[in-house]
This record gives structure tokens, sequence and C-alpha cells, in this order.
């Protein structure tokens, strides 16, 4: 069932969901399975949304070189999810076991390089020195804040511009040039491109501090995760960094600890819930969202222009 932002597109979605599959196989059978997996997962195709309604929002017109770029681009994204788990020790992803639970750590490894590949020779198709510049850019960036990441980790002064730097290579960049990569093969302007690339940005931003929200908010059976798993881990999270600096020594305890107790998880959470971090944290979301529908003030009205923004307001109450 699609939701509203994505019905103008929603067939332009399946041909991605479809044509990822076709371009993951393997000779190899339990590659293949691994693979097929791994993209199957699925999640929000937010990324290859962004990038069709950027293309449909300047006019674009070749259809066939948006899809593959789209393509191109949540294959990567399925490559660094599979990196990702292992990174964080994670058990599940979106309800499922993580790859690297169900069929060991090497394998999990090749899938990944594997999917990494698979996208960037779709990439490599486009014959654009533009196209592969932006592409390979955003996953160095993804690499630099997968490291700044790690740094701070358990760390309880982590600054918020950090913090910003550290979403801004991951999410929001993912985000921004999956939107600018759109309105450039769809033809668009400078202007329209960069208009394009800050919303796809400032929404990527949202994107992470509500998911950072929901860390703590979330329900279980709707993330596929328990809640607190940010805690548990020591990863930089928006509302538990501002509940630390409003000086909660009981959370910065528990932060700093490498495996604290499912009981000190559950009332370090709580203790967020109650010192108003979440509404501070919030109030940041809502500026980002802000922004993002600013910058395409100037994109003329469309069908596609009416889906970002309702794809904006999704993001923004969602509670997975």
């Amino acid at each position: 069932m699609s939701t509203e932002w994505e019905k103008p597109i929603i067939d332009d979605i399946r041909t991605v969901e479809s044509e990822m599959l076709r371009n993951v196989k393997s000779r190899h059978p339990l590659l293949n399975e691994i693979a097929m997996e791994a993209v199957s997962v699925g999640g929000k195709r937010i990324r290859p949304g962004v990038s069709l309604l950027a293309f449909h929002c300047v006019g674009g017109e070749d259809k066939d070189r948006i899809i593959k770029l789209a393509v191109a681009l949540e294959l990567i994204h399925s490559a660094t999810l599979v990196h990702d788990d292992i990174n964080d020790k994670a058990e599940m992803r979106r309800g499922k076991t993580a790859i690297y639970k169900k069929y060991g750590l090497e394998r999990a490894i090749i899938t990944g390089d594997f999917l990494f590949v698979q996208g960037f020779k779709l990439g490599g198709y486009m014959e654009s020195e533009e196209i592969i510049g932006f592409v390979a850019s955003a996953c160095s960036n993804m690499a630099e804040s997968e490291f700044l990441q790690i740094d701070e980790e358990h760390d309880i002064s982590t600054p918020l511009e950090t913090y910003l730097n550290i979403i801004g290579g991951k999410t929001a960049g993912a985000i921004e040039a999956s939107a600018r990569l759109g309105a450039y093969i769809g033809g668009g302007s400078p202007e329209e491109i960069n208009s394009l690339g800050e919303y796809g940005r400032n929404m990527g931003y949202a994107f992470q501090i509500i998911d950072d929200i929901l860390d703590i908010t979330g329900n279980e059976a709707d993330m596929g995760k328990p809640v607190g798993m940010d805690i548990k881990d020591g990863r930089p999270n928006l509302p538990v960094m501002i509940a630390m600096n409003l000086g909660n020594e009981f959370i910065s305890k528990i932060f700093k600890e490498k495996s604290p107790s499912d009981e000190e998880i559950k009332e370090a959470v709580k203790l967020v819930k109650d010192s108003g971090a979440l509404d501070v944290a919030r109030n940041h979301a809502q500026d980002f969202y802000n922004k993002a529908l600013e910058s395409i003030e100037n994109i003329a009205s469309s069908i596609y222009k009416d889906s970002l923004i309702s794809l904006a307001d999704t993001i923004m109450t969602r509670r997975s």
C-alpha cells in the first residue's frame, strides 16, 4: 500500500524495486540469496523517491535514466545498511535478523561489497563525470561520518556541531545527493538543482532527528528494534545529548557505560522523556523542515512538488 507522497510516482518506485532485484542476481546461490534479502528488507525508499520527484519537478523526460540512477543509489544505500549493522553490532534490521547475524560476518561484508559494486556499475553506465562525482562524494562523506560517529561513541560532551556533521555526512548528505542528481538528470537549472538539493539536505537532518526521537519514544513493534538502542551503544542521539547537557548525571553515567543493563537503559529512557529534551529536539527538526519547504518555494507548482511537501509532513509525523 502506497503512502500519499508516493502516489504520483508509485509505478516508478515499483520499477525501481524490480530493477534492484534484477541487478543483484549472482551466479553464487548463497550470495544471490543474501543480496536479495538485503534489498528486500525494503524500507521507506525515500532516496529513490526524492530523486524521482526532483526529476519530475524540473520537467525531466528520460525516465529510464533516472530510474537507473535511483536503483544505483538504493543499492549503495542497502550496502551501507549491511555494513552499518556490523559496525553497530545491531541484532535486528527493520524487524528481521541482521544479515551478519543470520549469515555470518564474512558473508555479510562480501554481500555489502557486492551491492556497492552493483550500484557503482549502474552509476558508471551514466557516462557522466558529474554524476559519478556526485555519488562518489556522497559515499566518501558517509564513510568519514561513520568514523566521526565512532570517535564520539560514549562521549557525553559531543557538541551539536559535531552531531550535525555526523548526520550531515550520512542521512542528510545522502538525501541531498539524491535530490541534486534527480534534478540534474531532469535538466534542471543550477538554481533548481540547488533548491532541491537544499530541500533534500534539510529534510535529511529532520529525518535523522525524528529517528533519534523515536529511539526514545517509539514502539518496538513499529520500529522493529527495542527503544534506547542509542543509549545502549553510546551513539550520539540529539534528545539524549540535550538531556545530558541539562545536567542529568544518571543518563550521562549510563551513556558512558559499555554494557548497561536493560533496567538502566529503561530508566535512562524515562529520564530523557521527563527532561523536556524531546520537545527541544523536535523544535530542531521543525526548523529543518521549515528550511526545506522554504528552499523549494521557487520550484514551479506541480503534483510532484506537492509530493515533496507531503513527504516532508510524513517524515515529521512518522512512527517508525
